[in-house]
């Protein structure tokens, strides 16, 4: 290898002096020779200078429509001051006379062309050599600079070359003569909207075009997320949303509340890698990476969250079901059998040395099951057979109908280990449900005083399915508690702040010895302090600030509004209070006060501020999404969660043009992407699509519309976490192999840049628009990158969006030279006549005019088409 190297080393570089004498004489024995190789062949590309020299002046000859011949040659180079430097008049009739014809002009040049790119790739070869022995840089940086290096021999482009405003003018004059020829024609990429390309002229060559909106679509989570359905009480998994198409779920609204909210899409997303988050509580789900959670900032997608962050979990989540067909004595015998009982013997036994209770199952049992009887088992005080007795005249064999009922339930047969709620239970009322609990607990439950005499509960027991289903109940009514594992074979919800003990008391209770403790609980002060009860973090001071200056209040002066005592040396010096939690009490007074929504919702008495204190890898599983257009988020497994039309529409219309489209996704699979081309290409509603459910029309329609589509210069790449290392890469491959004419990305926040400051996402994101930018400007072709809108859109009262409304960085604004906001009105006010209205905001320009296009938008599809009848001035 060494001695390979030197010997390449030692040889001389590529180059013909021959060949670049027969271009140049050619150029002076036919004046026409210039137009043949001008389009391709640089003065740079001649090894000896003063060939590139006589080159230029002929170029500039050219320029100027003189006729290039050893007169008016030598004249130019006169001029220049550099005849001599290149041997005079006597040289350039040498160049003449020793080219034997000018026909072969296009092969000479050819010829120096060639070498000229062996040499510039010799002398990348000798940079790229050199970032491979710097140890300074990070290997992704060392990539994409040999990349760049590669990729500019490649496309014959330098960074180090200046351009006269000669040339420059000659070029553009080229340009406006065309459109003067052709006055009305879209000159850049065509987007495939009238007014659009009429305010733009198309997109143009090296633009960053950003599109943002609010999200509309959430992220994704795995097909077993357990989702309560509002309109019935009963726990769902994600997939059975997915495949029942189901229309309500719980979600937040701007200010905090929990309350129903309605489902407009269902989305397969395919199979991602997934991450599992548990907060302090034992609050735990998986999600892909890029998936929001609620903090006191916004949403946050998971990279940005670490160990110790505060996510907002929902303190009750008021869902229960309408179903009263059992009796309470039938519901507490199934609590009973499932807390104490044994079901895996020929008939169910029960455990309990409390009379009270013991004498409550003998009840339920007679009023229930009257043909079974409840029998104390030989040796034994506590344990209780319930056998059917066999009684003269009956028939022998009967099976026990107690047995048959638990079978039904699906819950016969289940160790101590494996046994958990019957699915109907999460469908019975609220009356029902909390003597179903009360049971339970009475059971396997306890409440007891703590170290300092205040009440705490627990309930204990061997499976973390009844765990965690007795853990979810508890959120329903409002509960705060803690699950977690206590030891090998021993699962734990515990319930220690005040406010959820006595609302524990006051909306369950329990049922024997149990119920006659802490018998003063009713009058007694319990400290809002005793155990964790979920105040917004320190972080949110710094909101409190920002919203107290923008109102011009002192802290004082907000104390004071807010009801609170001042004192000035407890508010001057503030600071204070920015080390610790903030009561959220105080947080709500402050937020009316200053009539801030943002920090109404952190303050709102339906969240909890949780730390995570797990985040860890959960492998790749099947992820679906809901969209949920009122608040774009929904609550799964106790966790609020979170959830690109116009852009496929453009890429579509310009690929119908014939211009190549290069599409990066971020969020969606390629299928999901190809789906809504479907819908868009075929009218067919993108619900019915996903479904399968098509008419025979439809299957008509599709079979053409893929047909059309997949001649259309489209190309998709739906890798998830990329980095602006890897995006510039496949970018500059997909331009050398296909010409691509424009790049679509969805979408920018959801790109990792090529490493993090200290985890400051705002440089981060400053850093891949700039990359972005420098991308477009490298592969001269317009770049259209989609972002979201942070909720200060929602929480005004004109949702119309600003350039400040850009999440994370102002440096989105800085680099792009077009930014676009799509606004819909009736997403706020259900009144509007702006219905099926959606308006692209130009709010920044840099080459053209600000302005307001209207275009129509059709649900059921997804797809944006021109709109003739409503039009708004420009603003």
């Amino acid at each position: 290898m060494a001695l390979a190297t030197q010997e390449m080393v030692s040889r001389p570089v590529p180059y013909d002096m021959a060949a670049e004498e027969a271009v140049l004489g050619s150029l002076l024995l036919d004046r026409d020779a210039i137009i043949k190789i001008a389009p391709f062949l640089r003065p740079e590309d001649f090894y000896r200078e003063a060939h590139g020299w006589i080159y230029a002046a002929v170029l500039d000859l050219y320029a100027r429509r003189e006729p290039p011949d050893t007169v008016t040659l030598s004249a130019e180079l006169e001029r220049s001051g550099r005849l001599q430097n290149i041997g005079g008049l006597s040289y350039l009739v040498g160049l003449v006379n020793r080219t034997p014809t000018s026909v072969h002009v296009e092969y000479y040049a050819h010829i120096v062309e060639r070498t000229s790119v062996l040499r510039r790739l010799i002398s990348a070869g000798g940079e790229i050599a050199a970032l491979g022995y710097s140890e300074e840089q990070e290997v992704s940086q060392v990539l994409d600079k040999a990349e760049s290096l590669l990729y500019a021999v490649s496309q014959r482009t330098t960074t180090q070359e200046f351009a006269s405003i000669e040339q420059v003018l000659n070029e553009y004059y080229d340009r406006i003569e065309s459109i003067q020829n052709n006055p009305g024609a879209v000159v850049g990429v065509p987007t495939g909207y009238h007014d659009l390309d009429e305010v733009t002229g198309g997109f143009q060559p090296s633009d960053l075009l950003i599109l943002a909106a609010r999200p509309g679509v959430g992220k994704c989570l795995p097909g077993h997320t357990l989702i309560d359905d509002p309109s019935t009480g009963e726990r769902v998994t994600l997939k059975a949303y997915f495949e029942r198409n189901l229309e309500m779920v719980m979600g937040i609204s701007d200010v905090g509340e929990v309350r129903p909210t309605h489902i407009s899409h269902w989305i397969d997303s395919g199979v991602k890698p997934t991450y599992k988050v548990r907060t302090q509580l034992g609050r735990e789900v998986d999600v892909t990476g890029h998936h929001p959670f609620l903090t006191v900032n916004g949403w946050v997608s998971l990279h940005d969250l670490k160990v110790g962050d505060y996510i907002a979990v929902p303190r009750r989540l008021p869902v229960f079901g309408k179903d009263e067909s059992l009796s309470p004595e039938r519901v507490r015998l199934l609590a009973y059998l499932i807390a104490e009982g044994c079901l895996t013997h020929t008939s169910p036994q029960f455990t309990n040395a409390d009379p009270v209770i013991v004498e409550d199952l003998k009840r339920c049992v007679r009023q229930e099951f009257p043909s079974c009887a409840v029998r104390l088992q030989v040796d034994s005080l506590i344990d209780y057979r319930i056998t059917c007795p066999y009684t003269p005249g009956s028939r022998r064999g009967v099976a026990n109908p107690l047995t048959v009922w638990l079978r039904e339930l699906g819950i016969w047969g289940k160790s101590a280990h494996t046994k958990s709620f019957p699915a109907c239970v999460w469908q019975w009322s609220a009356s029902l449900l909390a003597e179903f609990i009360r049971t339970l607990m009475s059971c396997d439950g306890s409440i007891y005083p703590d170290s300092r005499g205040n009440p705490r509960i627990e309930f204990s027991v061997a499976s973390q399915r009844l765990a965690e289903d007795v853990y979810h109940a508890f959120v329903r009514f409002g509960i705060v508690a803690r699950l977690y594992r206590k030891g090998a074979k021993c699962w734990r919800v515990q319930v220690t702040e005040g406010a959820s003990v006595r609302r524990y008391q006051e909306a369950i209770g329990w049922i024997g010895e149990k119920a006659g403790r802490f018998p003063d609980l009713p009058g007694r002060s319990l400290s809002e302090s005793n155990g964790n009860i979920g105040h917004p973090p320190q972080e949110a001071w710094a909101l409190v600030g920002e919203a107290r200056k923008a109102g011009n209040l002192s802290m004082i002066e907000l104390a004071r509004q807010a009801g609170e005592t001042v004192g000035y040396g407890k508010y001057a010096g503030y600071n204070a209070h920015t080390n610790r939690s903030v009561p959220r009490s105080r947080l709500a007074r402050y937020g009316e006060v200053l009539n801030d929504n943002n920090l109404r919702l952190i303050a709102s008495a339906d969240l909890f501020w949780d730390p995570i204190t797990h985040i860890e890898y959960a492998g790749e599983q099947q992820v679906y999404d809901l969209t949920v257009p009122d608040g774009s988020n929904f609550i799964a497994q106790d966790v609020c969660v979170h959830n690109t039309s116009l852009a496929l529409g453009i890429a579509h219309n310009a690929a119908m043009k014939g211009k190549h489209i290069g599409i990066f996704s971020l969020e969606m699979g390629r299928e999901q992407l190809v789906q809504r081309l479907l819908a868009v290409e075929t009218g067919v509603d993108s619900q019915r699509l996903r479904l399968g459910y098509l008419t025979d029309d439809d299957w008509v329609h599709v079979s053409d519309a893929i047909g059309r589509l997949a001649s259309m210069p489209i190309y998709i790449d739906d890798s998830a976490g990329l980095t602006i290392s890897e995006l510039r890469s496949k970018a500059r491959r997909l331009k050398a192999e296909v010409g691509v004419d424009m790049l679509v990305i969805d979408y920018l926040q959801l790109m990792q840049g090529s490493f993090r400051r200290d985890g400051n996402r705002v440089q981060e994101v400053s850093e891949i628009s700039r990359n972005i930018k420098l991308m477009a400007r490298e592969l001269n072709i317009p770049v259209l990158a989609l972002a979201q809108l942070s909720r200060a859109v929602e929480n005004r009262t004109k949702h119309t969006p600003m350039l400040s409304d850009l999440r994370e960085s102002g440096s989105l604004e800085q680099d792009a030279d077009v930014v676009m906001f799509i606004h819909r009105e009736e997403m706020y006010d259900e009144d509007t006549e702006k219905k099926g209205i959606a308006e692209v905001h130009i709010s920044k320009h840099r080459n053209g005019p600000l302005a307001v296009v209207p275009l129509r938008f059709w649900h059921q599809t997804t797809k944006f088409t021109d709109l003739e009848v409503y039009r708004t001035e420009p603003i």
